[in-house]
Formats: structure tokens, sequence, C-alpha cells
């Protein structure tokens, strides 16, 4: 910017993403917030923007340092989104330069609007964040002691990193559709990272054809969600909380498939086929949540798109069976992410290699055996091997895991 704002303001970070090992030039970002009271008129979330810091700190407690090196409380005051920051000589970071307020400076960092915006409504983000930190639970661990940890999503929340349910916020119409009432909650779901304004914007193309061809076949959509306004970046949307709804299971067989059929009847599919993907009211009717699959070559063209369809029919009597699902496994699933034996696992990966390698996370998926049972030899090799191809974990990679180190492997084959 021509000039820089002396004011300043305190921030909360929201979020550290580290930059992605595989480009030298990937970024740090922090997620900062301003209060309300402090912005004014300006914006609420901005973004540091720091040097790739694990191509920056090198030693023993570089992994450590890189979520400790911001040296300020307050950032400048005024309109800015984006801040350039730079490593000073004691590794602190430290604010270089403030960027002009323009969507060209979110897209240089790879932070793009989703589209289409095809709905009358759009939300401030601001209006969906609850005061206060997110809701926590206690749960009971084996060993018989009390934690708290986050509360699990609810059902309309799974297959989402980043969703809620809120009352509905100021501002909300029932815009197009004046026969429609504005729900008492509703679910927000935001995407702010790098490269996720896809998959918004594929949700947002399904339910627009969903509310013109067959509206009855999902929760309705009421808008979309915006960063810092009714003009800024577009990041998630919003569609109604509906009460007494619950997943499906193998009696509701017959149901889910009609419901199958009418969104691939729309050239639509489904993203990641589960129980929870399918709402089921008290009568017995059938609605299904997203995520969905778009056309269009970030989701492989028709084909790709027209093979998902074909999958799901074909797996959706399986799938209705599973016991139990993945909504009804989320305390156990608590209770194996605080299991004491895994954090020291998970830290020894990465205190030896630098890095957790995406197998391990399979490993603790249904499909991967449920636990992790790599050895720190095994995650070294594996460690070498995404090394070795640009840390890009592709499908080869991932099925030469499966073989050596799978649930079905005897050993290891280096």
């Amino acid at each position: 910017m021509s000039s820089q704002p002396t004011a300043t303001v305190p921030f909360t970070i929201m979020t550290v993403r580290a930059g992605s090992r595989a480009f030298d030039d990937s970024p740090d970002m922090y997620r900062i917030r301003i209060k309300p009271e402090h912005a004014g008129d300006g914006p609420t979330t901005k973004y540091l923007v720091a040097p790739h810091t694990s191509k920056t700190l090198t030693g023993p407690d570089a992994r450590i340092r890189r979520h400790n090196l911001i040296g300020f409380d307050t950032v400048p005051a005024g309109d800015w989104v984006v801040a350039h920051l730079a490593v000073t000589a004691d590794s602190k970071l430290e604010i270089a330069s403030l960027s002009e307020p323009t969507p060209a400076s979110l897209e240089a960092i790879d932070l793009r609007s989703a589209s289409p915006v095809w709905h009358p409504v759009t939300i401030p983000n601001a209006a969906c964040q609850l005061p206060g930190s997110y809701e926590s639970t206690t749960i009971t661990t084996p060993s018989g002691a009390t934690i708290s940890v986050p509360k699990p999503p609810a059902l309309q929340c799974m297959d989402y990193p980043d969703a809620a349910v809120f009352p509905a916020p100021p501002g909300l119409t029932a815009a197009a559709d004046t026969t429609a009432t504005v729900p008492s909650s509703v679910v927000c779901i935001t995407q702010w990272m790098p490269g996720h304004d896809v998959s918004v914007g594929a949700d947002s193309r399904a339910y627009e054809r969903i509310a013109a061809r067959d509206p009855g076949l999902a929760p309705r959509f009421l808008g979309h969600v915006a960063e810092n306004g009714p003009e800024s970046r577009v990041v998630g949307y919003l569609v109604e909380h509906l009460a007494g709804v619950r997943e499906a299971g193998p009696a509701d067989l017959e149901a889910c498939r009609a419901a199958l059929g009418r969104l691939h009847a729309l050239g639509l599919a489904k993203g990641p086929l589960r129980r929870h993907s399918f709402l089921v009211r008290e009568d017995g009717g059938v609605l299904i949540q997203g995520p969905f699959v778009g056309e269009g070559p970030a989701w492989g063209g028709e084909d790709a798109v027209a093979d998902r369809m074909a999958a799901a029919m074909e797996s959706l009597e399986a799938v209705l069976a599973t016991s139990p699902s993945e909504y009804e496994d989320q305390e156990a699933r608590l209770l194996r992410l605080v299991d004491p034996e895994r954090t020291r696992a998970l830290d020894a990966f990465e205190e030896a290699h630098g890095l957790i390698v995406p197998f391990v996370y399979w490993q603790e998926s249904r499909e991967g055996g449920g636990r992790i049972t790599l050895t720190l030899e095994q995650h070294g090799v594996l460690a070498k091997e995404y090394e070795e191809n640009g840390f890009r974990w592709t499908k080869d990679l991932q099925e030469e895991a499966e073989r050596r180190f799978g649930p079905s492997a005897e050993g290891v084959d280096e």
C-alpha cells in the first residue's frame, strides 16, 4: 500500500497453515481475526503471510518454533487484508509490507472466491461465529482420566473440516422463495484454505441445480458466506438445519436408492458415500447432503463422474450396513485420537523425519486397519520415498505402501 497506518489493533490467530513441502515458494499463512469493535468498517479476517519456515528454519526444534514465531501482538489498523512478513535476525517474524485490499492480493496467495454466487443472500462469516471458544465435551480414557476434547460434529456437519450449527444470523431471509420460512438454526460450511474454493464452488453449483429442478432432494441452500462482507471473498455457504433427522440404515435402502437416482438424474454425483450422506426424516423421507462432485476437469470430467455414480449405486447396500457408522463411532474415534501411544508415535515420526507421511492417517481409517502399526524404521522408508517424489503422495505410493505395510502385509519389503 502507498502509505501504512500508524494506529495498531490487537488480533487473535485463528489458524496456522504451514506451507507445502512440495513447493519452496509455498508460504506459511496465519489467519487472524480482528474484533469488530477494533476493525470498525474494515475487514475482521486478515492474513499474515510468512516465508516457508520449514525452508528457513533448521534444527531439532524447528517444527516447534514454526508455530511460535510471531513477535508482535498488534497489527496496523486499516482495510488491508494481506500482510507479508519477513524473518528477523533472531528468527522471529515481523510485518514487512501490506497489500492493497483487492481480490488480486488474495489470489496471489491462491485464496480465491468460490463461484458461482447465484443466491441473492450473502452473509458475512463473522455472523456465523459463536463468541468464545468452540464447544467441547469430556470423555473418559481407558485409564480412567477425564479429558476435554472438541465436541463431535453434528450430523449435518460430517465430512466438512469447518462446519457448525448456529442460530440463524441477522439478515437471513427466505429470499426468492416467499413461501418458505427462515429456520431457527442453520449449518454454516466454510473452507478458506488455498484451492478449497473448488469444492465450495462444486457444492454451490450442485445446490443451485437441486434448487431449480428438485428442491426437496437436499436441505435448502440459504445463502453464501463471505469472508469480510457482501463484496469480499466467498468462502462457504449456509443450508437449513433439519431437526429430528437421522442417518440412514439398512431399512432405508430403497428410499436411499431412489434419492441417489434422483441426484444422478440431475447429472450430479455424491462425494464419499456414507450412512450420514442420507438424512432420514421422521416420516421416512430421505434427503441427500453434500459434499457433491461437480463437473469439469477439476473432478476428472464426465467419465469420472459417471464412474462415481455407478460405484455409489453398487456400494450403497454395503454402505448402509456399516456398523457402527462413522457418525456413531465418533466418541471411540476421539478416544483413539488422544491415545498416548498414538501421540508418542506421531511425535517420534515427526521428530525423526520432520514430517508425518499421509499413509499413517490411512492406517487409522477402517480401510487401513484402524490403528498405526508402522515402526519408526518403516516410516523412515516411506518418508524418504515421499521426499524423493517431491512430497507428493500419489496413488502409486499409496498402493505400494499398502502392499508392504498394510493390514495384510506380512513384513517389510525394502
